[in-house]
């Protein structure tokens, strides 16, 4: 492997980690703190207890991380257009298809389906505050910056496909897989239980997945329309430079 692909692998892994796994972990990390370490589950004082994990994980990695991001799109757009086509597209199509998954997310928070509005938790989490004005806005950020992350990862790890049905497919397969590990992660298992058992069965849980299938159809179907064919490694052959071949 010579030095620009070296580099090049190295960009990749940095620009997964900042832009994928950093902000996913904020929400699991902060509210795995307040329930499981802190003990709290229900109530207004698992914000407070999420929002002490929250808060410097914010500032000394989650913000550093989005500038490491930004910086790793701008060097990349000059000197790895693969590499930088990925990201942008990944990050755009993830925060676009976050509003389907909103439109479904909505009719659960007014029908009393979920526990609460999750860019609100999300919001007050961070900001550790009560007031509108303060915690909509960046609970929103946070909400919409979560969903391209999950399109970062995705163009990523498994880039694109030989058809929009493929790309779907897989950009669904994935969304399902997220929506498992949030049926059993925090916040939402502890709070409400394995796939909401404790809340309300199973509705929680069908609005949700619906919600994520939106997502995967949004996020397929953006991902293909936007990366080219030579797009079509997935994350292992992106890495060593390896000759493109067309997927299943």
């Amino acid at each position: 492997m010579n030095i620009l692909m070296k580099e090049k692998s190295l960009l990749t892994l940095f620009a997964l980690f900042t832009g994928g796994f950093v902000p996913i972990h904020l929400i699991v990390l902060s509210f795995g703190y307040s329930e499981y370490y802190m003990g709290e589950t229900m109530g207004p004082k698992i914000i407070k207890v999420a929002h002490e994990f929250g808060l410097p994980y914010t500032l000394y990695l989650y913000i550093p991380s989005m500038i490491i991001l930004v910086g790793i799109m701008i060097y990349s757009k000059f000197k790895y257009p693969d590499l930088s086509r990925r990201l942008i597209i990944g990050f755009a199509a993830g925060a676009i298809a976050t509003i389907g998954l909103d439109w479904v997310r909505q009719m659960g928070v007014l029908n009393g389906w979920l526990p609460g509005d999750t860019p609100v938790m999300f919001g007050k989490m961070i900001t550790g505050s009560s007031s509108f004005n303060e915690y909509f806005w960046i609970g929103q950020l946070s909400h919409f910056l979560n969903g391209a992350g999950f399109g970062l990862i995705f163009t990523i790890v498994f880039g694109n496909f030989n058809s929009y049905k493929k790309t779907m497919f897989f950009a669904i397969l994935w969304l399902s897989i997220l929506e498992l590990g949030m049926m059993v992660a925090p916040p939402m298992a502890p709070m409400v239980g394995f796939f909401g058992v404790k809340w309300l069965w199973p509705e929680l849980f069908l609005l949700t997945l619906f919600a994520h299938i939106v997502f995967g159809i949004i996020l397929g179907f953006l991902v293909h329309l936007w990366l080219k064919r030579e797009d079509s490694q997935c994350l292992l052959p992106f890495l060593k430079g390896t000759q493109i071949k067309d997927k299943i």
